[in-house]
């Protein structure tokens, strides 16, 4: 799977939502909230892949829609 392919699977609201998630539970304990502002989409994206268990799928599950 590309970075690319990836990158279409989140919507920004759902980029948002995994900053969020990752100031809140810091899989990366050497960031601060500041570095996490500055992370690519790509390296979000990437880090929920690989430490958000269940993956881009099961994140999107956590992510409230506008119909909710």
């Amino acid at each position: 799977m590309t970075n690319q392919k990836l990158m279409e699977e989140l919507t920004a609201e759902q980029l948002l939502e995994a900053r969020n998630w990752i100031k809140d539970c810091c899989p990366w304990g050497d960031l601060d909230e500041e570095e996490v502002d500055t992370l690519t989409d790509d390296e979000v994206t990437t880090g929920i892949v690989r430490h958000f268990e269940g993956g881009i799928s099961e994140f999107k599950k956590t992510v409230p829609t506008e119909e909710q």
